[in-house]
């Protein structure tokens, strides 16, 4: 872990300080990318979340390096399979993963990053299973090196508490929600217990309780209850 100055702790408590300000479905708004630029200064920051109403929460703080066309989000779709990044403990970047001739090769690059200018990307995951939520650092011209990534590590675990602690819908507990979150996303009763780790049975005794503490019957008004506001 790189050495971090007196500076970056300021700045890294300037993030902790806005996160704890948020009171609202959204973790991480505008406002907390905007002092997660200071720390770790890049031309973009983005929250990436997935959700039910829209189909992906997606936040951003700083100035777009291109216009994100049909055409990219056409490519990065169909191209998705080739992303080198992938959920992992602590901050992580591309080149973690493969070489930047390897990447620079690949049809996700040539059709997506390289039009957007991106060529260099941090990312750091807060929770890979239930919502995929991560916060993405984008780049034109250098790398992140070491301080970035000790200063994010620093963050992590206080930034997926502020994750949890959301305000949940009707005293949802963290478990109900991360349940409806991938039943939102078209998963089985037993896609969930394998990507919780828990039966088929707990899983359905989990949305007996949402569906109770929600005041509904269904899968679907369900994930709109919780979602759709």
């Amino acid at each position: 872990m790189a050495r971090l100055l007196q500076s970056d702790y300021r700045k890294a408590l300037d993030v902790l300080y806005a996160a704890g300000e948020v009171n609202g479905p959204v973790a991480f708004p505008r406002p907390v990318l905007e002092t997660l630029r200071q720390l770790v200064p890049c031309d973009v920051v983005t929250f990436h979340e997935r959700s039910a109403s829209p189909k992906r929460v997606l936040v951003y703080s700083g100035e777009p390096l291109g216009a994100v066309t049909p055409e990219i989000r056409a490519a990065h779709r169909r191209f998705a399979h080739q992303d080198p990044l992938r959920p992992a403990a602590g901050a992580r970047t591309l080149t973690d993963f493969s070489s930047l001739c390897e990447y620079r090769r690949c049809e996700l690059y040539q059709h997506c990053d390289r039009p957007l200018g991106v060529e260099f990307i941090l990312q750091l995951y807060l929770d890979p299973g239930a919502s995929d939520a991560r916060l993405e650092f984008d780049r034109a011209d250098a790398d992140f090196g070491e301080r970035d990534r000790s200063a994010l590590d620093l963050l992590l675990p206080h930034l997926r508490q502020f994750l949890r602690a959301r305000p949940s819908p009707v005293g949802l507990t963290p478990r109900e929600r991360e349940v409806i979150a991938l039943v939102a996303d078209g998963r089985t009763n037993g896609e969930v217990a394998h990507a919780l780790r828990i039966s088929p049975e707990t899983v359905r005794k989990h949305l007996e309780n949402a569906y109770e503490k929600l005041g509904v019957h269904t899968r679907t008004a369900a994930v709109k209850a919780v979602f759709g506001r």
